[in-house]
């Protein structure tokens, strides 16, 4: 058994997300756990980021709480694991991404997150935390690396509408290994499944073969299996 996976393309815990996150709470149940990982953030605020992440979905209802991973020795202290595998709701917020991959790989806090998701849990990420999960993971100025590996033939490009043209998506596609496809989010927009859908108020464009195609709100997408 295995739960939700939610793509985020930026912006979380803001008010243009609140619609798509009562979406995704609706599907756990009354008072569903949430809990938060600051860890993209942890070179700037990440106390500012878990606190934002808590009092959103404390708004809408969940029971709400953040687990400090910042850094590898806390992504390894077991008061953190548990309290991440016994969440309803994992949510990895956004910020660097380089950072979080290297502090979450091969951790007890990923594994635990993993073990959530298994039992039917519900794993999001938005931006970073989103980009991190796919085979492939873009980092500007050094190309591609491997990323968690969660969703093997994906890559996530986050902030679709404002980042297609800088980082060149048909480029960045041109460069990925085979059997790896692109999927660009936009802000406040997810992509979640299996089975593959997108939720929000943007687009979701995927870089296939056939060239890029675009997906709104409602509208079923072809993609990658899980691991």
């Amino acid at each position: 058994m295995s739960g939700l996976i939610v793509l985020v393309g930026g912006n979380e815990f803001r008010p243009d997300c609140e619609p798509l996150d009562r979406a995704i709470l609706a599907k756990i149940g009354p008072r569903p756990r949430v809990v938060i990982l600051p860890t993209a953030a942890a070179r700037e605020n990440p106390d500012l980021a878990a606190e934002n992440g808590v009092r959103h979905f404390q708004r809408l209802g969940a029971i709400s709480g953040a687990a400090m991973v910042i850094d590898r020795a806390s992504a390894a202290e077991n008061r953190w694991a548990v309290s991440i595998e016994a969440a309803d709701m994992v949510y990895l917020a956004g910020g660097d991404p380089v950072l979080l991959l290297e502090t979450l790989s091969r951790s007890a806090a990923w594994e635990a997150a993993w073990r959530a998701w298994k039992k039917g849990g519900i794993l999001a990420g938005s931006s970073a935390g989103a980009m991190i999960l796919g085979g492939r993971m873009w980092v500007p100025g050094r190309g591609w690396r491997e990323g968690l590996g969660l969703l093997p033939q994906i890559a996530v490009l986050p902030h679709h509408a404002r980042l297609s043209a800088t980082w060149k998506a048909e480029e960045l596609v041109a460069s990925l290994p085979p059997g790896i496809t692109l999927a660009g989010i936009d802000e406040a927009t997810a992509l979640m499944g299996p089975p593959w859908e997108v939720s929000g108020p943007g687009r979701v464009v995927v870089y296939g073969p056939q060239g890029p195609r675009s997906y709104g709100h409602g509208q079923r997408v072809e993609l990658g299996n899980v691991k």
